[in-house]
């Protein structure tokens, strides 16, 4: 490989092809391997089930699969961000052309104001790069995803001697059916009953037989009714608290049941009556885990094509891009400094903030520098537009929240607090918090579940240009106050290399799976396929997001010194300042400072610029060319 492919900007490209190219493999090679294995007649002929069995070693493979991916879609995501900055970066070329028909560019920040200015093909890849990473982002983190098990299950009271004295008559048949299959049954003592049973939505274990206290005086043989284990009901586990189904059908606070007199209410249907019993221990059915972990392959293959389109995309960026793009503030400055721009000559007190039309006039001005704020350094329209997304995002995932915490609140039959939301989990199924939509299609849940990802992502991108414009802007007012080397991308003499370009689940798909006596249920009441909800991951997101939200807007409210004319970010004004005396050709490769050097113009002025040379601060109502 020739060296000018791997130094300066192209090295970038290179990193960044190069992690898009392992991604692409990684993908490409278990998609390979997927395909051939799918059970096109268990599973729709798309998903390929690598993992069926125990649901805790399922979920924490899950947790690390997951982990991958995301460090996969960073990497892949970040390549695609860097290339499409590189392109959105203009040339000398295309600077010198918009000042020549006094227009301007953006230069140190990603930029859709500069798509208009650039190269067709340069547009035309940026496109592809950015509209690749729409579908990774809606579909890659949900290529894998875990399919639970679910059991229905019974509770039977019963006293033990008569559970295992075969003379014994039940009313009820199922009881016959329980004495042939108690070597199936583990013994539990009543807080590990409690505790295993609380849980609404249970994979290990399924009918109970609750062992009474023998010193119950009344005879039970006909009380074997306890209502419970149905898990689409929110009330699955209210049995463990004595509770009657014809009085509440809330769910159980177990917190509140003493183990060590632990009362359940049992019923005799055929008498329409009712008896609370006192539980003496439990035998609990263990079953085998019937959790998968699948891999859609449908999926995969339309993330990997994406892939594919963002490889060529960086491969031809990074092979095939003739000109060098000005990435940073200091490119752009050495550029101007070793090239002067005679559109932009006698202009040096030009100056750009929001709200303010660039003024192209050439001849003097007087210096009268006001303070302003660093979020002067952004246009009105991005400023706008980006806390307003921001704020908009806030209301209505505070809004969603609040309908999700009332919707929790009427199934849990109870009023709320925060310890109670950070029960439900992070990314914990709970049949409380699944979003009240069922589809037969898997992929119109995964979309909604991802669908934050990207609205997150677009966020994202627009306050982090927002904070590259300030960070631009605040570098450029250093270069009045103190000397020092220009930032570039290929540093050359006392010039620094380059910082990077820009600063570097709350709704989960779920899929549930019913069981009854070990047998997958059939039809629609075997499967259901959603999307749940954590309330305590989106207070989360919100508390984050409304603390990005207020430094940034406090960061944009900071006072600067007004050190040098603003417009960091403006190739105008950057051009204007870099008209050094002459004499002075190396200035880009020296420690600059920008202040007022002698002129030798007819008018007597002095000339204010970005020199190596030694400079004094401007003086307040003095003119200037």
């Amino acid at each position: 490989m020739p060296s000018q492919y791997l130094d300066g900007w192209r090295s970038g490209l290179a990193w960044s092809t190069s992690a898009a190219a392992l991604v692409t493999i990684i993908n490409m090679a278990f998609l390979c391997i997927a395909i051939p294995r799918v059970d096109r007649s268990a599973t729709g002929g798309s998903e390929w089930a690598f993992f069926t069995g125990d649901c805790k070693t399922a979920k924490r493979l899950s947790t690390w699969l997951h982990l991958a991916i995301n460090i996969l879609a960073t990497m892949l995501l970040a390549a695609g961000n860097y290339t499409a900055q590189v392109l959105t970066a203009p040339t000398r070329h295309e600077i010198d052309l918009a000042h020549s028909q006094q227009q301007w560019l953006d230069v140190g920040v990603s930029s859709l104001h500069n798509l208009r200015k650039i190269s067709g093909k340069r547009v035309t890849a940026w496109m592809i790069l950015v509209l690749s990473s729409v579908p990774i982002h809606l579909l890659y983190n949900s290529v894998i995803y875990l399919e639970t098990g679910v059991n229905y299950y019974s509770i039977y009271p019963a006293l033990w001697n008569d559970l295992i004295d075969p003379n014994h008559r039940y009313t009820d048949e199922r009881y016959k059916t329980l004495r042939k299959s108690l070597d199936r049954f583990e013994r539990l003592e009543n807080q590990d009953c409690i505790a295993g049973y609380a849980r609404k939505l249970i994979s290990e274990r399924s009918d109970v037989i609750l062992i009474i206290d023998p010193l119950t005086p009344d005879n039970i043989s006909d009380y074997t009714e306890v209502d419970g284990g149905d898990p689409m009901f929110s009330g699955v586990n209210y049995w463990i608290c004595g509770q009657s189904y014809h009085v509440q059908m809330a769910s159980c606070d177990v917190s509140t049941v003493d183990a060590k007199n632990w009362m359940i209410r049992a019923a005799n249907t055929q008498a329409s009556a009712e008896k609370r019993l006192r539980v003496e221990s439990c035998l609990s059915k263990r079953t085998p885990g019937h959790c998968r972990l699948n891999l859609s392959t449908s999926m995969l293959a339309v993330v990997v094509g994406c892939n594919i389109i963002k490889l060529v995309g960086l491969v031809v960026t990074w092979l095939c891009l003739e000109k060098q793009p000005l990435l940073t503030l200091g490119d752009v400055m050495a550029s101007f400094l070793e090239h002067n721009d005679p559109e932009t000559k006698d202009m040096c007190l030009v100056s750009r903030s929001s709200g303010r039309p660039l003024s192209w006039q050439a001849g003097s001005r007087i210096w009268l520098p006001t303070k302003s704020h660093l979020g002067a350094s952004v246009s009105r329209r991005r400023y706008g537009v980006t806390i307003g997304l921001c704020v908009l995002a806030l209301v209505a995932v505070s809004y969603l929240l609040a309908i999700g915490v009332h919707s929790l609140k009427y199934s849990v039959h109870k009023r709320l607090g925060i310890s109670d939301l950070w029960h439900t989990g992070l990314g914990q199924v709970s049949i409380d918090t699944l979003i009240n939509i069922q589809v037969d299609r898997a992929l119109s849940m995964v979309l909604l579940a991802n669908l934050p990802q990207l609205v997150v992502s677009l966020l994202y991108a627009a306050v982090n240009g927002m904070w590259t414009a300030m960070l631009v802007e605040n570098e450029w007012r250093s270069y009045g106050m103190r000397r020092k080397g220009l930032r570039t991308t290929c540093p050359v003499g006392d010039q620094r290399k380059t910082y990077w370009l820009s600063l570097p689940l709350s709704i989960f798909f779920v899929r549930l799976d019913f069981y009854q006596d070990n047998k997958r249920l059939s039809g629609n009441e075997g499967t259901i396929t959603t999307c749940g909800y954590s309330p305590i991951a989106i207070i989360f997101s919100i508390v984050l997001g409304s603390l990005i939200l207020i430094i940034t807007i406090m960061t944009s409210l900071r006072t600067i010194k007004p050190s040098i004319p603003p417009g960091g970010t403006c190739s105008a004004v950057v051009s204007a300042a870099c008209h050094q005396p002459e004499g002075n050709d190396y200035a880009a490769w020296g420690l600059v400072k920008w202040g007022v050097v002698p002129s030798n113009n007819e008018g007597g002025w002095s000339h204010c610029c970005i020199t190596s040379w030694a400079v004094d601060a401007p003086e307040r109502g003095r003119t200037y060319q």
